[in-house]
């Protein structure tokens, strides 16, 4: 019919439709397609496990997408609406579509990239390494600015100026900090913990919290939250992280040597057996270690 050859005719729809259907094959062909092949090549191992996978999905698919959206954004840019308004609209809807997924391309990709490194460092490590929690406060805080940096690209890219916002940030950080000290204090505190480790997760541990003494199993090491302890009867204690920097703190789990007392009840009949029990306990202890 006329209308579908003025519409194929169209150099709008001839940029558009490869577009639409660059973002179609994106979301729902291509993995299968490259599963396909790598199965035809490769017949063993876990697919979501395996190397093809983690790169088609963190890299490839992403960048796929934004080529389809950039490429619908560069076919609606020659287009010309009746009105001025209409056209302004347009314009900042482009800019829009434009800058988010390039941003979101961008930022997806890092972190991809940052979580498969975090993953292999995870496991080439020793799962008791004091180390582990440093690295996992490393990537949280690399994770927070990579999107922190996506957040300021989209606003300059949109063209907002992120220097006022800034400004005004650094003066409502001061009001924050005013306002919410214990808030900041336990941030800190959090750093200094990771920094230092002083304990790690599943350690246990004995701390004088304001002359209370309180013992535990670490279950998890909070940010801006406080730190979580599993007590003697499981039940949950929560800790502020600035009370640890103030105070001793006793790490059970990092012992080089443990001393065992314990009493044992004879009775006077049975005074003469000491001896030959003391030997025993002595020969047994000996033998086990």
């Amino acid at each position: 019919c006329r209308s579908c050859d003025s519409l194929l005719a169209n150099p709008v729809t001839a940029l558009v439709a490869p577009a639409v259907g660059i973002i179609v094959f994106a979301l729902w062909g291509f993995l299968p397609l490259v599963k396909d092949i790598r199965n035809r090549i490769d017949h063993g191992g876990n697919w979501k496990q395996s190397p093809t996978y983690l790169i088609s999905r963190s890299c490839l698919q992403p960048l796929l997408l934004w080529t389809g959206a950039t490429l619908i954004c560069r076919g609606l840019d020659p287009v010309v609406l009746r009105s001025s308004a209409s056209q302004a609209v347009k314009t900042r809807l482009v800019t829009f579509v434009r800058s988010l997924s390039t941003v979101l391309a961008i930022a997806y990709v890092l972190t991809s990239l940052i979580q498969q490194v975090h993953k292999f460092l995870v496991d080439v490590r020793n799962p008791n390494d004091t180390k582990k929690m440093g690295l996992d406060f490393t990537v949280k805080a690399i994770y927070t600015g990579i999107w922190i940096a996506a957040l300021s690209l989209f606003m300059e890219l949109l063209g907002v100026n992120t220097k006022k916002w800034i400004t005004a940030g650094g003066f409502g950080t001061v009001l924050l900090t005013l306002a919410g000290r214990e808030i900041l204090t336990n941030f800190i505190s959090s750093v200094m913990i990771n920094a230092s480790r002083p304990f790690i997760v599943n350690e246990w541990i004995t701390a004088n919290i304001d002359g209370v003494e309180i013992t535990g199993v670490v279950e998890r090491v909070g940010m801006w939250s406080p730190t979580v302890l599993r007590g003697d009867d499981k039940e949950a204690i929560y800790i502020p992280n600035h009370k640890f920097t103030v105070s001793i703190v006793r790490n059970n789990s990092r012992r080089s040597h443990w001393r065992i007392k314990s009493y044992l009840a004879i009775s006077h009949m049975d005074a003469g057996k000491i001896s030959v029990t003391a030997l025993n306990q002595s020969r047994t202890l000996h033998l086990s270690l």
